[in-house]
């Protein structure tokens, strides 16, 4: 009697599970994308249709290039705009055909590669890297109200009933401290950013305002007790007076009533 059992065809393709298609449909996604990013256009066109050829490629490529060009321009005013980088298109230019886009890098980090590159590769003049110190800590700022969001939020609340609570303090009343937790330092080199009189080095820090990034200027016992607020805090305003002791009560005090306007700490 003939068999009856199906012959299988080694040849023929074998069918995927739903998760092994998915996997593999991700892995050829991200080779596309990296392959874009490396502007390897002979990469790219095994994954296209028979009715594309390289010169659609190359011409996505330049499309994407303009763009890269066009968001440097745009997300990194404070350099771009700035009187001491008047060729800065040219400069974007030169580290975009140098340093190619990494595969799902975001605009952040783009800007950020471009900070470093101009350290690594210009021979910049003190103001130059003031200016690149102030972006910079601009958009730690921004990513730490990102990444840090609650935290942001429920200062900002706190922070608008600091000055009501503020003359507690001077009754004796112990409260807690809250430093500002989207903050970020930097270190200005040159006259560019000061008023007349003062000279650099000079420490400036930047912070989150609600929506806003704000900077505030300190000497560096300022910045010493500020420093060690932030190891502490939250605190009782008794702790961090005790540790402050470059400062007597009095002065620590008239320190919180300008850290108070300027929206730095609060209070519970």
């Amino acid at each position: 009697m003939a068999s009856t059992e199906k012959q299988t065809d080694s040849t023929s393709p074998q069918e995927l599970s739903p998760e092994a298609a998915e996997l593999q449909y991700r892995d050829m996604i991200q080779k596309v994308a990296r392959a874009i990013a490396g502007n390897r256009t002979d990469d790219v066109l095994p994954y296209l249709g028979k009715q594309y050829e390289a010169k659609h490629v190359e011409m996505f490529i330049d499309g994407n290039f303009d763009k890269r060009i066009d968001v440097l321009i745009r997300l990194m005013p404070f350099v771009s705009e700035d009187e001491d980088f008047p060729n800065f298109e040219e400069l974007a230019v030169e580290f975009a055909d140098s340093q190619p886009v990494a595969a799902y890098e975001g605009s952040s980090e783009e800007c950020d590669a471009m900070l470093k590159w101009l350290e690594e590769t210009q021979d910049l003049t003190p103001e130059q890297e003031d200016t690149i110190s102030c972006q910079r800590a601009r958009y730690e700022v921004e990513r730490l109200a990102r990444e840090n969001r609650g935290a942001h939020v429920r200062f900002q609340e706190l922070v608008t009933i600091a000055p009501t609570l503020l003359p507690q303090l001077d009754r004796g009343d112990d409260l807690t401290v809250h430093l500002n937790p989207i903050i970020s330092w930097s270190c200005l080199k040159s006259q560019k950013f000061l008023d007349e009189g003062e000279q650099p080095p000079v420490s400036v820090l930047y912070y989150a305002d609600e929506e806003e990034v704000r900077t505030a200027m300190f000497e560096p016992e300022g910045q010493m007790i500020l420093e060690r607020l932030a190891n502490i805090q939250p605190c009782p305003f008794s702790t961090w007076r005790t540790i402050s002791d470059d400062a007597d009560a009095a002065q620590l005090r008239e320190f919180v009533k300008g850290l108070v306007s300027l929206r730095l700490i609060a209070f519970s």
